[in-house]
Protein backbone atom coordinates (compact mmCIF):
# COMPACT_ATOMS: atom_id res chain seq x y z
CA UNK A 1 0.00 0.00 0.00
CA UNK A 2 1.34 3.40 -0.88
CA UNK A 3 1.66 6.10 1.91
CA UNK A 4 3.02 9.95 2.15
CA UNK A 5 4.61 11.03 4.89
CA UNK A 6 4.52 14.78 5.55
CA UNK A 7 7.30 15.41 7.25
CA UNK A 8 6.23 19.36 8.17
CA UNK A 9 3.51 17.84 10.57
CA UNK A 10 4.46 14.13 10.97
CA UNK A 11 1.29 12.36 9.10
CA UNK A 12 1.08 9.95 6.80
CA UNK A 13 -1.46 9.83 4.29
CA UNK A 14 -2.54 6.80 2.80
CA UNK A 15 -3.49 5.66 -1.10
CA UNK A 16 -7.16 6.01 -0.58
CA UNK A 17 -8.11 2.93 -3.12
CA UNK A 18 -6.44 0.79 -0.39
CA UNK A 19 -8.85 2.24 2.54
CA UNK A 20 -12.20 2.98 1.12
CA UNK A 21 -14.19 2.41 -1.98
CA UNK A 22 -15.12 5.12 -4.30
CA UNK A 23 -16.71 5.38 -7.75
CA UNK A 24 -15.38 7.29 -11.19
CA UNK A 25 -17.84 10.22 -10.62
CA UNK A 26 -15.68 10.77 -7.38
CA UNK A 27 -12.49 10.89 -9.56
CA UNK A 28 -14.22 13.39 -11.90
CA UNK A 29 -15.62 15.83 -8.52
CA UNK A 30 -12.13 15.77 -6.74
CA UNK A 31 -10.38 17.07 -10.54
CA UNK A 32 -13.11 19.59 -11.05
CA UNK A 33 -12.51 21.00 -8.00
CA UNK A 34 -8.55 21.01 -8.62
CA UNK A 35 -9.09 22.18 -12.67
CA UNK A 36 -7.11 25.07 -12.00
CA UNK A 37 -3.86 23.46 -10.59
CA UNK A 38 -4.02 20.16 -12.44
CA UNK A 39 -4.66 22.25 -16.36
CA UNK A 40 -3.50 26.56 -15.51
CA UNK A 41 -3.50 26.75 -19.07
CA UNK A 42 -7.21 25.48 -20.07
CA UNK A 43 -10.46 25.74 -18.91
CA UNK A 44 -12.22 22.72 -17.33
CA UNK A 45 -16.02 21.37 -18.50
CA UNK A 46 -18.29 18.19 -17.87
CA UNK A 47 -18.90 16.78 -21.19
CA UNK A 48 -21.48 14.82 -20.98
CA UNK A 49 -22.81 14.33 -24.33
CA UNK A 50 -22.54 10.67 -26.88
CA UNK A 51 -19.76 10.87 -29.70
CA UNK A 52 -20.68 8.49 -32.47
CA UNK A 53 -18.35 6.55 -34.75
CA UNK A 54 -20.08 5.46 -37.97
CA UNK A 55 -16.85 3.90 -39.15
CA UNK A 56 -16.51 2.09 -35.77
CA UNK A 57 -20.14 1.28 -35.29
CA UNK A 58 -20.40 2.78 -31.68
CA UNK A 59 -21.03 5.97 -29.60
CA UNK A 60 -19.27 6.96 -26.23
CA UNK A 61 -20.00 8.96 -23.77
CA UNK A 62 -16.63 11.11 -22.66
CA UNK A 63 -16.45 12.78 -18.90
CA UNK A 64 -14.87 15.85 -19.65
CA UNK A 65 -13.55 18.37 -21.97
CA UNK A 66 -10.51 21.09 -21.92
CA UNK A 67 -10.43 23.60 -23.74
CA UNK A 68 -6.94 25.81 -24.07
CA UNK A 69 -7.23 29.53 -23.05
CA UNK A 70 -6.36 31.00 -26.11
CA UNK A 71 -8.99 28.70 -27.39
CA UNK A 72 -6.33 27.56 -30.08
CA UNK A 73 -6.69 23.61 -29.03
CA UNK A 74 -9.49 20.82 -26.88
CA UNK A 75 -9.43 17.79 -25.93
CA UNK A 76 -11.52 14.64 -24.97
CA UNK A 77 -10.91 13.36 -20.93
CA UNK A 78 -12.12 10.08 -20.09
CA UNK A 79 -11.86 9.41 -16.21
CA UNK A 80 -10.92 5.65 -15.43
CA UNK A 81 -10.41 3.76 -11.96
CA UNK A 82 -7.97 0.69 -11.35
CA UNK A 83 -10.81 -1.89 -12.01
CA UNK A 84 -11.89 -1.29 -15.54
CA UNK A 85 -9.83 -3.43 -18.02
CA UNK A 86 -7.36 -1.69 -20.91
CA UNK A 87 -10.24 -3.38 -23.76
CA UNK A 88 -12.84 -1.26 -22.52
CA UNK A 89 -10.83 1.91 -22.08
CA UNK A 90 -9.44 1.18 -25.78
CA UNK A 91 -12.92 1.28 -27.21
CA UNK A 92 -13.63 4.73 -25.58
CA UNK A 93 -10.84 6.18 -27.16
CA UNK A 94 -11.13 4.70 -30.59
CA UNK A 95 -14.38 6.13 -30.66
CA UNK A 96 -13.50 9.55 -29.33
CA UNK A 97 -10.61 10.11 -31.96
CA UNK A 98 -12.30 8.93 -34.72
CA UNK A 99 -15.94 10.22 -33.79
CA UNK A 100 -18.06 12.75 -35.70
CA UNK A 101 -18.36 15.78 -34.10
CA UNK A 102 -21.13 17.97 -35.08
CA UNK A 103 -19.66 21.46 -34.35
CA UNK A 104 -22.89 23.73 -33.86
CA UNK A 105 -23.95 21.80 -31.04
CA UNK A 106 -20.91 20.65 -29.76
CA UNK A 107 -20.68 24.74 -29.46
CA UNK A 108 -23.92 25.31 -27.67
CA UNK A 109 -23.34 22.86 -25.34
CA UNK A 110 -19.58 24.20 -24.82
CA UNK A 111 -20.82 27.49 -24.60
CA UNK A 112 -22.98 26.61 -21.95
CA UNK A 113 -20.90 24.34 -19.78
CA UNK A 114 -17.91 27.17 -19.77
CA UNK A 115 -20.81 29.61 -18.58
CA UNK A 116 -21.93 27.52 -15.82
CA UNK A 117 -18.45 25.68 -14.51
CA UNK A 118 -15.82 28.31 -15.66
CA UNK A 119 -17.75 31.56 -15.69
CA UNK A 120 -16.52 32.41 -18.77
CA UNK A 121 -18.45 34.00 -21.52
CA UNK A 122 -17.77 32.96 -25.15
CA UNK A 123 -19.20 33.51 -28.77
CA UNK A 124 -20.69 30.76 -30.75
CA UNK A 125 -18.37 31.96 -33.22
CA UNK A 126 -15.47 31.53 -31.42
CA UNK A 127 -16.17 27.68 -29.85
CA UNK A 128 -17.69 26.75 -33.56
CA UNK A 129 -14.28 28.09 -35.00
CA UNK A 130 -12.62 25.80 -32.76
CA UNK A 131 -14.52 22.62 -33.09
CA UNK A 132 -14.53 23.18 -37.03
CA UNK A 133 -10.96 23.42 -37.24
CA UNK A 134 -10.10 20.04 -35.54
CA UNK A 135 -10.35 17.03 -33.99
CA UNK A 136 -10.06 17.37 -30.34
CA UNK A 137 -6.92 15.51 -28.33
CA UNK A 138 -7.52 12.82 -26.00
CA UNK A 139 -6.56 12.34 -22.50
CA UNK A 140 -7.19 9.37 -20.12
CA UNK A 141 -6.90 10.45 -16.53
CA UNK A 142 -6.49 7.12 -13.98
CA UNK A 143 -6.43 6.81 -10.54
CA UNK A 144 -3.47 4.56 -10.47
CA UNK A 145 0.07 5.19 -12.29
CA UNK A 146 -0.85 1.76 -14.63
CA UNK A 147 2.46 2.13 -17.05
CA UNK A 148 1.07 -1.34 -18.79
CA UNK A 149 -1.79 0.83 -20.63
CA UNK A 150 0.39 3.75 -22.09
CA UNK A 151 2.12 1.92 -25.43
CA UNK A 152 -1.83 0.78 -26.04
CA UNK A 153 -2.90 3.92 -25.85
CA UNK A 154 -0.34 6.07 -27.23
CA UNK A 155 -0.82 3.64 -30.54
CA UNK A 156 -4.19 5.06 -30.37
CA UNK A 157 -3.34 8.79 -30.01
CA UNK A 158 -4.20 9.31 -26.42
CA UNK A 159 -2.25 10.39 -23.58
CA UNK A 160 -1.72 8.95 -20.21
CA UNK A 161 -1.68 10.42 -17.03
CA UNK A 162 -2.53 9.97 -13.35
CA UNK A 163 -4.46 11.31 -10.89
CA UNK A 164 -3.67 9.81 -7.44
CA UNK A 165 -5.43 10.16 -4.32
CA UNK A 166 -4.06 10.27 -0.74
CA UNK A 167 -6.13 10.31 2.91
CA UNK A 168 -4.88 11.10 6.37
CA UNK A 169 -6.80 9.02 8.96
CA UNK A 170 -7.64 13.24 10.28
CA UNK A 171 -9.47 13.24 6.66
CA UNK A 172 -7.21 15.52 4.74
CA UNK A 173 -6.69 15.01 1.18
CA UNK A 174 -3.52 15.17 -0.34
CA UNK A 175 -2.65 14.49 -4.37
CA UNK A 176 -0.01 13.08 -6.77
CA UNK A 177 0.00 13.41 -10.43
CA UNK A 178 2.13 11.66 -13.14
CA UNK A 179 1.91 11.36 -16.80
CA UNK A 180 1.34 13.26 -20.11
CA UNK A 181 -0.40 15.97 -18.36
CA UNK A 182 -0.99 18.85 -21.12
CA UNK A 183 1.30 21.78 -21.42
CA UNK A 184 1.16 25.16 -23.34
CA UNK A 185 4.90 25.48 -24.95
CA UNK A 186 6.03 28.87 -25.21
CA UNK A 187 9.64 27.91 -26.26
CA UNK A 188 11.36 25.10 -27.24
CA UNK A 189 14.94 24.36 -28.17
CA UNK A 190 16.63 20.68 -29.25
CA UNK A 191 19.25 18.87 -27.26
CA UNK A 192 21.87 16.96 -26.93
CA UNK A 193 24.30 14.81 -24.55
CA UNK A 194 27.61 15.60 -25.32
CA UNK A 195 29.51 12.41 -26.24
CA UNK A 196 32.64 12.32 -23.47
CA UNK A 197 30.33 13.69 -20.96
CA UNK A 198 26.72 12.12 -21.02
CA UNK A 199 25.51 13.47 -18.27
CA UNK A 200 25.97 17.02 -19.71
CA UNK A 201 23.27 18.45 -22.29
CA UNK A 202 24.03 20.91 -25.25
CA UNK A 203 21.26 23.02 -25.94
CA UNK A 204 20.88 23.77 -29.73
CA UNK A 205 20.04 27.21 -30.38
CA UNK A 206 18.55 30.08 -28.25
CA UNK A 207 17.09 29.24 -25.14
CA UNK A 208 15.63 32.04 -22.13
CA UNK A 209 15.51 30.43 -18.48
CA UNK A 210 13.47 32.12 -16.97
CA UNK A 211 13.48 32.46 -12.76
CA UNK A 212 16.10 30.93 -11.70
CA UNK A 213 18.24 31.72 -8.92
CA UNK A 214 22.01 32.65 -8.29
CA UNK A 215 23.19 28.92 -8.23
CA UNK A 216 21.54 28.34 -11.97
CA UNK A 217 19.91 25.23 -10.64
CA UNK A 218 16.69 24.28 -12.97
CA UNK A 219 14.26 21.32 -12.38
CA UNK A 220 13.01 19.96 -15.29
CA UNK A 221 10.12 17.27 -15.64
CA UNK A 222 10.95 14.14 -17.61
CA UNK A 223 8.43 11.09 -18.23
CA UNK A 224 6.64 12.24 -15.17
CA UNK A 225 9.69 12.94 -12.94
CA UNK A 226 11.11 15.71 -11.46
CA UNK A 227 14.91 16.40 -12.30
CA UNK A 228 17.46 18.98 -11.34
CA UNK A 229 20.31 20.16 -14.12
CA UNK A 230 23.19 23.23 -13.34
CA UNK A 231 22.80 25.58 -16.32
CA UNK A 232 26.12 26.14 -17.37
CA UNK A 233 27.18 28.92 -20.07
CA UNK A 234 30.25 28.95 -21.72
CA UNK A 235 31.46 30.89 -24.83
CA UNK A 236 27.89 31.54 -25.64
CA UNK A 237 26.65 28.23 -25.35
CA UNK A 238 24.49 26.64 -23.19
CA UNK A 239 24.97 23.22 -21.20
CA UNK A 240 22.83 21.49 -18.80
CA UNK A 241 24.49 19.45 -16.38
CA UNK A 242 23.00 17.05 -14.44
CA UNK A 243 22.57 17.36 -10.71
CA UNK A 244 21.20 14.25 -9.17
CA UNK A 245 22.14 10.58 -8.42
CA UNK A 246 21.34 9.18 -11.80
CA UNK A 247 20.35 9.93 -14.93
CA UNK A 248 17.49 8.98 -16.41
CA UNK A 249 18.29 10.12 -20.27
CA UNK A 250 20.01 8.12 -22.60
CA UNK A 251 24.04 9.33 -23.64
CA UNK A 252 22.74 8.40 -27.29
CA UNK A 253 19.44 10.28 -27.60
CA UNK A 254 18.35 13.81 -28.82
CA UNK A 255 15.56 15.60 -26.76
CA UNK A 256 12.98 18.41 -27.01
CA UNK A 257 13.18 20.89 -23.73
CA UNK A 258 10.27 23.47 -23.42
CA UNK A 259 8.88 26.25 -20.80
CA UNK A 260 5.31 26.33 -20.67
CA UNK A 261 3.71 29.72 -19.38
CA UNK A 262 3.71 29.01 -15.61
CA UNK A 263 8.02 28.71 -16.60
CA UNK A 264 7.98 24.90 -16.14
CA UNK A 265 10.58 23.41 -17.53
CA UNK A 266 10.39 19.83 -19.80
CA UNK A 267 12.43 17.54 -21.44
CA UNK A 268 10.87 14.88 -23.95
CA UNK A 269 12.62 12.75 -26.34
CA UNK A 270 12.49 14.18 -30.02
Amino acid sequence: MARILVAADGHWYDELRAVAYYFERDVEKWILQHAKALFPHHYVFPFKRDIVSERLGGAKRPDLALVRRDFAEWAIVEVEVGEHELPHVLEQVQVFANGEYNSPEIAEYAQRQLQRHCGKTVTLERLTRLFSNQLPAVLVVADTPDTAWQEDLEREGADLCAFQIYKSVRGLYMYRTSGEYPAVRTEEAHCRPLLLRPNVLEIIGDFEFKRLGKKKIVQISYEGYLTRWELIVDGGRQYLQFAGASNPLSPTGTYSLFRDRSHHYFLSRS
